[in-house]
């Protein structure tokens, strides 16, 4: 995605370039694979409406993106407890303040705690006082019982951070993020974004089935030995591969695994996510895709996506899939026998993690000492929005460059 993105604005002030791609399609994570005519994401993705740097790169009615309900069904103690946002589903807001989910003051602190990341700019999230997500909730004053039944599970799908460990800047954002618009997926899959990026950039520009071997300010090296030479050269890969090619500090990541489960009849009612509030996993959250989107599964079938985060994400096939099938029996009844597993998909590097400290700045620099420019996730926010971010950036920085006399251009309008 940060390729792309760099590589959307070098095209519009009309700066020749070449994309090498290891794989044989563009968007790395953010990729749908087709099995048996249904739509399996690479683990449990969603598009946010409101993420700034995506309503500037993307063209929304063309993705043809489909919400989710605003909010959560959690299933604590064995019960199923509805947690919706009450400005934008009224009617639900008698069943979210009685589900037995932290208290009445946990419900007016959520009121709270949108106005406190909502007002005045969203960089100014980024220069607050960092913490732990878990440590700002608690200093915020939401109850442990709240935390550890809506939050932990809740930004656990979010971050793949099960402990809440992540930094609280990221937290204010994506809270932020849930505050002022949609949660979302495009009517085809996730793969139809970083399509829409591909097909705005010129036919022959994009080289698949190519990995980059070396890299030098002015040259790359292919794993098939050839040697390109350019006037510039973007890194734009994830952060295992900076840190081997590029010699950077390395990135933890942090893992999901998803199985995908196809059935004749949806085990959730709304078009919605489902938390497990007990903390007992091995899924942490479950989504019926085939609900938000009839594309994602054949007419008259379901797709089931349950996702495992944190030391559930990495237990072995046969077990994994034994344990989910238990906790989905507990959650659903006997419907679940009928449920047929499609395919287990594995991310070991899904999201960079971001504890507190790691957004000093926000946009970490684009421009290596080496000459070399890079981009990625793991530069900006852990987020689609981040690596569309750090593409732009390390875009603009190419295009501000003087090394060798080149003429600068000016940096583009967003």
């Amino acid at each position: 995605m940060a390729g792309l993105a760099c590589a959307r604005v070098l095209h519009r002030q009309n700066i020749p370039f070449l994309l090498f791609e290891a794989s044989h399609q563009p968007g790395g994570r953010v990729a749908t694979t087709v099995v048996d005519g249904y739509r399996l994401d690479a683990g449990f993705q969603v598009l946010h409406t409101a993420y700034p740097e995506a309503r500037h790169a993307l063209h929304y009615p063309s993705l043809h993106l489909q919400k989710f309900f605003p909010g959560a069904q959690v299933y604590r103690q064995g019960e199923w407890h509805l947690i919706a946002d009450p400005w934008r589903k009224p009617l639900s807001a008698p069943a979210t303040l009685a589900a037995r989910i932290g208290g009445v003051r946990d419900r007016l602190l959520l009121a709270q705690l949108v106005a406190d990341v909502c007002l005045g700019m969203v960089e100014s999230l980024f220069v607050r006082v960092d913490l732990t997500t878990r440590q700002r909730l608690e200093e915020f004053g939401f109850s442990a019982d709240f935390i550890n039944g809506f939050f932990r599970p809740f930004y656990g799908a979010v971050f793949l951070d099960p402990e809440l460990g992540t930094s609280r800047r990221m937290f204010d954002f994506m809270f932020r993020m849930f505050a002022q618009g949609d949660v979302t997926i495009p009517a085809k899959g996730m793969s139809m974004i970083p399509l829409q990026l591909r097909l705005a950039l010129p036919r022959h520009s994009l080289v698949f089935d190519t990995p980059v071997e070396l890299i030098h300010p002015d040259q790359v090296k292919l794993a098939d030995g050839r040697v390109v030479g350019a006037r510039a050269v973007v890194a734009a890969m994830d952060g295992d591969q900076a840190s081997t090619m590029l010699g950077l500090p390395p990135v933890r990541f942090r893992a999901t695994t998803t199985l995908y489960f196809t059935t004749a009849t949806p085990p959730l009612g709304r078009p919605i996510i489902a938390l497990d509030g007990d903390g007992t996993g091995p899924v942490n959250h479950l989504a019926v895709p085939s609900l938000i989107s009839g594309e994602y599964a054949p007419a008259g079938r379901h797709l089931v996506a349950c996702n495992c985060v944190g030391q559930a994400a990495l237990v072995p096939d046969g077990p994994i899939a034994d344990s989910v099938m238990e906790q989905m029996t507990r959650w659903f009844g006997g419907q679940v026998a009928d449920w047929k597993l499609l395919r287990i998909i594995r991310i070991r590097h899904a999201l960079p993690a971001q504890p507190p400290g790691w957004l000093e700045p926000v946009d970490r620099p684009t421009k290596l000492a080496s000459g070399v420019f890079i981009a990625g996730d793991y530069r900006s926010t852990s987020s689609i929005d981040g690596a569309l971010r750090s593409g732009r950036l390390a875009a603009e920085a190419v295009l501000a460059w003087d090394g060798r006399g080149r003429l600068t251009r000016p940096r583009p309008e967003r």
